[in-house]
């Protein structure tokens, strides 16, 4: 039995324009109400988080900064340094290897960029360096402390709530998704997917983005 949801929010609750769908803001709601406990997992900062929780109405706590950082109760709890992210970042923009985007202002134990004269390939390198890691979300990329991932975010949920792997369902579309699909956790992409998360699904959805997350819910409710 499910009792636990947790969802990628760009590209899985949010279409390529990053509208969230309806139909998945009612099904979520109604899920809370049948006693299933859905949380959201993104690379994006607690203040989108903090309005997303807020207006889809997610009661359970949501995490940010791909697991970096989780908003609850008012409260802001953080998992991982900023210190090495931001000194690398600093020295690479300067090196006109990377820009900046406008969330680096409010992240709390990451850092997101754009490229700018150089390759995915020598910033991975540059970060592993440092004991970092990169990771392309589709709409940035992030350096990361190492073990800052959304599977940190599916075990600090699992503890919270004594759960087993198989009452847990993760939802994600891109790679960057991959850390929650652990082994005996249900592992469920919408129809729009990268093929190589598809790949290590139990369930590929006929629907896509948000309208993905409608229908497994319902599915799940059924049961």
């Amino acid at each position: 039995m499910i009792k636990l949801v947790l969802l990628d929010v760009d590209g899985t609750l949010t279409d390529p324009g990053r509208l969230i769908s309806t139909r998945a803001v009612v099904a979520i709601r109604k899920a809370q109400k049948d006693g299933i406990i859905v949380s959201l997992a993104s690379g994006n900062v607690v203040p989108v988080m903090y309005g997303i929780k807020t207006f889809v109405g997610v009661k359970a706590p949501v995490f940010a900064e791909n697991g970096g950082a989780m908003f609850q109760n008012d409260e802001i709890s953080t998992f991982f340094p900023m210190d090495m992210p931001k000194k690398l970042f600093d020295r690479l923009e300067s090196e006109g290897k990377l820009k900046g985007i406008l969330s680096n202002r409010w992240r709390l134990t990451s850092m997101a960029y754009v490229l700018s004269g150089a390759s995915p390939e020598e910033i991975t390198a540059e970060a592993h360096k440092d004991g970092l890691v990169t990771v392309n979300s589709g709409y940035s990329w992030h350096l990361l402390n190492k073990g800052q991932d959304k599977g940190f975010a599916l075990e600090k949920l699992k503890e919270a709530y004594s759960l087993d792997y198989d009452e847990i369902l993760v939802m994600g579309d891109a790679y960057n998704d991959a850390a929650m699909f652990k082994e005996n956790v249900i592992k469920v992409v919408p129809s729009n997917a990268e093929d190589s998360l598809k790949s290590m699904a139990d369930h590929i959805l006929k629907e896509k983005d948000g309208n993905g997350v409608a229908e497994i819910l319902k599915k799940i409710r059924s049961f």
